[in-house]
């Protein structure tokens, strides 16, 4: 009895740490590649990640997009050496949302992580 509760235990712990960057297994992973001043939401790249975390949720909400979830404002995108608004900064904003906002994340501009 002792070995089996002892297997179980090894093969839950197993099975928690198979999955990626603590995001649960019934969430997706979107990100948004910021520009200087284009983004549908209210901040800029002169906006703190802070104010630009609850402006893109706060955004997410207002469009329908339940449970989303700004995880990271990470420098992995490509910046663009000009000056318009639509030009990208190299700010890439990764966002988690459950499975069923999807289609909404897509028509919204978010690209999937894969």
């Amino acid at each position: 009895m002792k070995y089996y509760l002892a297997f179980t235990i090894l093969l839950l712990l197993s099975l928690q740490s198979c999955q990626d960057d603590n995001i649960p297994l019934n969430q997706l992973e979107f990100y948004w590649d910021q520009t200087g001043c284009a983004d549908p939401w209210s901040t800029s790249a002169n906006n703190s990640n802070d104010e630009t975390q609850k402006a893109v949720e706060d955004y997410l909400r207002n469009e329908g997009v339940m449970g989303a979830k700004v995880l990271s404002i990470t420098g992995d995108g490509t910046g663009q050496d000009c000056y318009a608004c639509s030009c990208t900064t190299g700010n890439r904003i990764n966002v988690a949302v459950p499975l069923n906002q999807k289609s909404k994340m897509l028509a919204l501009g978010f690209k999937e992580s894969k």
